[in-house]
């Protein structure tokens, strides 16, 4: 039988039985275009500076379920979803590199979202979650894979692009801001972080519509020594958080968002007659 994506309204996720939480998403059920943007130059916007080092390879593949960043499951190590990795043997490595999921990837806070743009257009999107993971990362050496920031895309209700950072952790991995919290071998980490309080009443009660993430994966070697040791961040199971208090445990009770198709023009979107997503 087919489903439709649905998100739970008003509460955060769990590790356990995380994939059975959230419809599949390797079949094209996501919400929002099929489109990663790899930065390699900076960008400084509202206030922001995301950074697109040039060193290091970006993977990502919506045909191959290992490489897809919306793969729901838990799964093995070879489940990297979207990753960025190099290898070095610098001490004090440090590369970062932010990705733009969706449509108008690289493009800044404050630009025009044109009527051909692509999303599900969801409203009360507040919080973003996924898995993290350091597969291939060396166990050694300080080699760690860190989630350094992630911001939610919107198109606001003057049609321009929207770039809100997620500040308020929910989940278990920290970003940068609140203290080194990296990740390496065989496991996963659940990331899980919602806007400032204030942002969510204004994404809630305006006409905020969900365009995309940003996320910025950062790879780090703090000691020394000649042997090359590979670095490795990735993120699988990427999925949303909704409403003004994005905190409630997680149950199966609370009311749902139907989630429209995420390959929907902004010229084609109408709430009356949503383009829903049964594959």
């Amino acid at each position: 039988m087919a489903q439709i994506l649905t998100y739970p309204h008003g509460i955060k996720y769990r590790t356990s039985d995380w994939g059975n939480q959230v419809k599949q998403g390797t079949g094209g059920s996501i919400p929002c275009k099929a489109s990663i943007y790899s930065a390699t130059s900076s960008q400084t916007t509202n206030g922001e500076t995301w950074y697109g080092d040039s060193i290091g390879v970006s993977t990502y593949s919506f045909n191959d379920a290992n490489n897809n960043p919306f793969n729901q499951p838990n799964s093995g190590t070879s489940q990297k979803g979207l990753h960025y990795h190099y290898r070095t043997s610098k001490n004090g490595a440090r590369h970062a590199r932010y990705f733009d999921i969706g449509d108008l990837g690289g493009v800044s806070h404050g630009n025009t979202v044109g009527s051909s743009a692509r999303s599900s257009w969801l409203r009360e999107v507040t919080a973003l979650w996924f898995l993290v993971n350091g597969h291939d990362c060396t166990t050694t050496r300080g080699c760690y894979a860190h989630i350094e920031k992630a911001a939610l895309r919107y198109r606001d209700p003057n049609g321009r692009l929207a770039i809100y950072k997620v500040t308020q952790k929910l989940g278990d991995i920290n970003c940068e801001f609140d203290g080194w919290s990296g990740t390496r071998g065989t496991g996963k980490a659940m990331f899980g972080y919602a806007l400032p309080s204030s942002l969510r009443n204004t994404v809630c009660n305006g006409n905020y519509r969900f365009l995309g993430v940003r996320v910025q994966l950062l790879l780090r070697r703090d000691d020394g020594g000649t042997t090359t040791d590979t670095l490795q961040c990735g993120i699988s199971g990427i999925r949303l958080g909704l409403g003004t208090n994005p905190t409630d445990s997680f149950n199966t009770t609370n009311k749902r968002a139907l989630v429209g198709r995420g390959d929907c023009t902004w010229q084609d979107f109408r709430e009356s007659n949503m383009w829903l997503e049964t594959r």
